[in-house]
């Protein structure tokens, strides 16, 4: 299949999803956006979002009862909707209505008793105050689904409609147990390359944190015990976590659910039908890491790290050495904010960007194993040989305004308007769809060698 024909599915694909966007339109209510309305406009940007390429070949060793025999597949780069990253101030205005909305009240209780030590909900005001003349502190509570846009894929890969999952698979400690072995040496690493002059400017309490991490350890590996012993408001929080919440436990969220038009993906099935012209059609497209409607994050749940209270983020040279990730493409002329420390406090006077930089930091602990949060890492499925995944991340405003995918981080000191003026929420809340740079071709053997 050529580039053009691909590009002409994904535009009939967006404009049977568009037959539907008027009427989803009419029943969102303002400053939020639904499931059908994530569909709808993930699909429609697929065409300029995806940014489909035909890199080369890769080639395989096939050996069986007849012999070796070397077998090719295509290599293919393209952004993937991932996840769907949303900050808001209160769990009661969660702009995704139907989904984030009751997760974030039920996590509201978990996280509650992760600080009060019993049942309780977070308080959830959150809102920007201003700090000094010139700053803007803020706190938000953040979290990332997998999006229900992931069915498309799948359809692509299997031409058939999958079954909506029957409950939320709650984030564990499995990750955070993997930080003192994987992660803390290479924290080490980091540090032994921060040049000897910055080093020397370092507070004392920045040295101290840095010597002695093991104080920040013991707390961590204590955590799964800790949790084990708390209860909640949604009931024992290691039971929650480790049997997820099922969507008949929430709010009504099951007949919410059956009631999205499936109509643009059953359009989907038909176009991968017509796509796939006797050839594997599974081998045009890099599978996401996310499964649709899977919780990977969720701050609440993260409490102990996102709100600071476990400071082990400090441990990172990027949490004290300015210009070191920045969200910002001119790191120089920083206009947005620093993506290190990943916690829930920041500064920064305008409401999308703060949103802009929180979401950055939540996709820099999903994108990784290891990190010192609760949380479920993205990591691809079997089945395909994976080059230089996740390198990039391209972001597409949701809600409350409707945007094209762009990298957040551009040079607008200069400028009369700034990112995200004429954008901002009513009630703070965004929604932030997460596109993923995936490089892959299906596997077909033992893996040789790749062109390029």
């Amino acid at each position: 299949m050529t580039l053009n024909r691909l590009l002409r599915i994904l535009r009939r694909l967006a404009l049977a999803a568009g037959l539907t966007a008027g009427a989803l339109t009419a029943v969102t209510p303002a400053h939020a956006i639904t499931t059908p309305e994530i569909l709808t406009k993930t699909i429609t940007s697929m065409p300029s979002c995806m940014k489909y390429q035909v890199k080369g070949m890769c080639f395989f060793l096939k050996c069986g009862w007849t012999g070796c025999r070397i077998r090719t597949s295509l290599r293919i780069a393209h952004y993937v909707p991932d996840a769907i990253v949303s900050t808001y101030n209160d769990p009661l205005a969660h702009p995704w209505v139907e989904v984030g909305k009751p997760i974030a009240t039920v996590m509201s209780a978990v996280g509650g008793a992760m600080i009060a030590g019993g049942p309780g909900l977070l308080d959830a005001s959150a809102n920007t105050a201003p700090r000094a003349a010139q700053t803007t502190t803020t706190f938000k509570t953040v979290d990332a689904i997998g999006n229900p846009a992931g069915m498309i894929m799948q359809v692509f890969l299997t031409q058939q409609l999958p079954s909506l999952p029957e409950n939320f698979a709650v984030p564990g400690t499995t990750e955070l147990m993997k930080f003192p072995g994987q992660e803390l040496p290479r924290i080490t690493a980091l540090w032994s390359a921060v040049p000897s002059e910055l080093l020397n400017n370092l507070s004392e309490a920045a040295l101290a944190t840095v010597k002695a991490p093991l104080e920040l350890v013991n707390r961590i590996m204590a955590v799964p015990g800790y949790i084990g012993q708390l209860q909640s408001a949604a009931g024992n929080v290691g039971q929650v976590m480790n049997a997820g919440v099922e969507i008949g436990e929430i709010a009504g969220m099951a007949s919410q659910i059956a009631g999205i038009d499936l109509g643009p993906l059953n359009s989907v099935a038909q176009l991968a039908g017509m796509a796939a012209g006797g050839s594997p059609f599974g081998q045009l497209f890099c599978p996401g890491a996310a499964t649709p409607f899977s919780l990977h994050f969720q701050s609440d749940l993260d409490s102990l790290f996102w709100r600071d209270m476990i400071p082990v983020e400090l441990l990172y040279p990027q949490a004290w050495i300015p210009t070191m990730d920045e969200v910002s493409q001119s790191p120089l002329i920083n206009t947005w904010g620093a993506i290190y420390p990943r916690t829930g406090f920041g500064v920064q006077q305008h409401g999308v960007k703060a949103s802009a930089v929180y979401a950055e930091r939540v996709g820099a602990i999903i994108r990784k194993t290891a990190q010192p949060h609760i949380y479920a890492p993205l990591v691809p499925g079997g089945g395909f040989r994976y080059f230089n995944t996740m390198t990039r991340t391209r972001w597409q405003m949701l809600a409350p305004s409707s945007t094209g995918c762009i990298e957040f981080g551009q040079n607008d000191s200069l400028s009369l308007t700034s990112f995200g003026d004429f954008k901002t929420s009513a009630n703070d809340g965004y929604t932030w769809n997460m596109w993923n740079w995936y490089d892959c071709c299906q596997k077909r053997g033992s893996f040789l060698f790749s062109i390029p």
